[in-house]
């Protein structure tokens, strides 16, 4: 599902000389055209996982937007899902409003941030697991061990999926092991270990 604001920044339009009704009269003919229906989205999504600070009144106001009607056919089904972690520059978690409204999750680029002031790291990986975000891992790699620098769980049941795309994402860069380091939250350090135990 999108809004005219997802469809603009996702395409790069940018159409100065045209006044605002316009405007928005070619981008929602542009989705007819392209097939998709008009839909109104309920806000943050799930809402699991949202980051406290970022939440606002504003995001969690509905929205009017389009959907391909095939994919709203299938959106019960969970199963077709696959567990992996995104680049920080997947066109899913980019534009930072959209993935808070879709998925209540705060992602943002921190390489450019000094070092003292990130949150969840330098090149920060979201997690994606059952259609939600649902996790983050700032990745390193040291000879053939892949090094989980911080890992971020929005939940406890997050554990499993994590350590099978931590072991996958060793796998794409030649790592024959993963090393966790920091935790958060703290306490679910242990089923983390355990489960990348088991995935190994």
């Amino acid at each position: 599902m999108v809004t005219r604001g997802d469809l603009v920044d996702y395409h790069r339009l940018n159409f100065p000389a045209i006044q605002k009704g316009q405007y928005a009269r070619l981008v929602a003919e542009a989705a007819q055209a392209a097939g998709l229906v008009p839909v109104v989205m309920a806000g943050t999504g799930n809402g699991a996982g949202r980051d406290r600070t970022a939440a606002s009144g504003r995001d969690r106001a509905a929205a009017s937007g389009w959907a391909d009607p095939a994919a709203l056919n299938q959106v019960a089904d969970r199963g077709r899902h696959r567990v992996t972690l995104l680049s920080p520059f997947d066109s899913l978690v980019w534009e930072r409003k959209r993935t808070r409204r879709m998925f209540g999750f705060e992602h943002s680029l921190e390489a450019y941030v000094p070092k003292h002031k990130r949150v969840h790291g330098y090149f920060t990986m979201p997690l994606l697991a059952g259609g939600r975000l649902v996790g983050r891992v700032d990745p390193a790699r040291d000879g053939k061990t892949l090094v989980a620098r911080k890992v971020s769980l929005e939940r406890p049941a997050a554990a499993e999926p994590m350590a099978q795309a931590l072991r996958e994402a060793a796998s794409w860069v030649g790592c024959d092991d993963v090393r966790l380091e920091q935790i958060v939250p703290a306490e679910h350090a242990g089923r983390l270990a355990a489960a990348l135990a088991r995935a190994g």
